[in-house]
């Protein structure tokens, strides 16, 4: 397992792909290749959202928040949608859909815009958060499926 540091310099080098693509799609640029995988993120994120999909997760995010910011990462971090995504896409595709849907839950939560979200997102605060949830569920995972 890599060391904390490394992990964290990791997830903010996803966080900012994720907006420098994010910046690439809004049509500043287009890019040729992996854009169908893209493109297939953004339609989940977008299907799920306007269906309503979001709402139940959200209160559940909101309620574990009162536990820290640990855990409300891990309520995220078992969520069935997050699961299709991390198996169906590529990595850097999977970032951008964690973002897309942690950017929606500040915008619920407290009216917060990207550029707030994108700050929290890439604060130590947040990656050490991260990381301790990534752990913590791996753990209670195997627990559950040896």
């Amino acid at each position: 397992m890599a060391s904390n540091s490394k992990q964290q310099k990791r997830a903010k080098r996803a966080a900012t792909k994720a907006r420098e693509n994010r910046m690439v799609r809004s049509g500043q640029a287009v890019k040729s290749s992996g854009e169908s995988s893209s493109a297939s993120v953004e339609q989940v994120f977008d299907k799920a959202m306007n269906s309503g999909s979001y709402t139940a997760l959200f209160e559940k995010m909101k309620q574990a928040q009162e536990g820290g910011l640990v855990a409300l990462i891990s309520v995220f971090l078992v969520d069935p949608l997050l699961a299709l995504v991390l198996k169906g896409h590529k990595e850097e595709h999977a970032t951008d859909y964690i973002v897309m849907v942690f950017t929606a839950y500040r915008k619920w939560l407290d009216g917060a815009d990207e550029a707030t979200t994108m700050a929290w997102l890439e604060s130590d605060e947040f990656q050490e958060a991260y990381i301790s949830a990534s752990e913590a569920v791996a753990k209670q995972q195997q627990k559950m499926f040896g």
